[in-house]
């Protein structure tokens, strides 16, 4: 499976003297948490997210956006962007093509592919799974667990 298979292709996307609070209302009215930044020639040159606008100190994307962000192309495979996406600790890939942005990629389309991966996979024991699935499975194993705040392993127990 190919980026160009879940990346959404209706971006909504931000320029980079945008003000910090329209970007946070355009945000809040699409119901997303980031967007690719565009320049005029609709080149990617940052991504926001809502982190971003509301810690940083400034007046414009610009000014709080991440400049070069990481970018996979729409043949990238999806497992391939997932392990992107755990190694930089980012949310949201940009997918482009000549420098432009052509989709985006977040979390959430790649927990997606994997709950439609096991719903395909063979529910009963002893069957084989399909090789998409156990890839699937097998970068879901490899995800580093959070630690949980407040909570420590007692010594002795497992």
């Amino acid at each position: 499976m190919e980026a160009r298979e879940i990346m959404t292709r209706d971006v909504v996307t931000f320029g980079p003297e945008m003000s910090i609070p329209e970007a946070q209302d355009a945000l809040l009215h699409y119901r997303i948490h980031g967007a690719p930044v565009v320049g005029g020639a609709g080149q990617l040159v940052g991504m926001v997210s809502f982190t971003d606008l509301s810690a940083r100190p400034g007046r414009s994307v610009r000014d709080v956006m991440t400049p070069d962000p990481i970018t996979v192309g729409e043949d990238t495979p999806v497992e391939d962007v997932a392990a992107l996406m755990l190694d930089q600790m980012v949310r949201r890939v940009p997918v482009v093509e000549g420098g432009r942005v052509v989709g985006v990629i977040s979390a959430s389309d790649i927990i997606q592919v994997f709950l439609n991966l096991h719903e395909w996979a063979p529910q009963r024991p002893g069957a084989v799974a399909a090789p998409a699935a156990q890839r699937a499975g097998d970068l879901l194993h490899r995800m580093p667990r959070p630690a949980v705040a407040g909570r420590r392993r007692r010594e002795g127990r497992r």
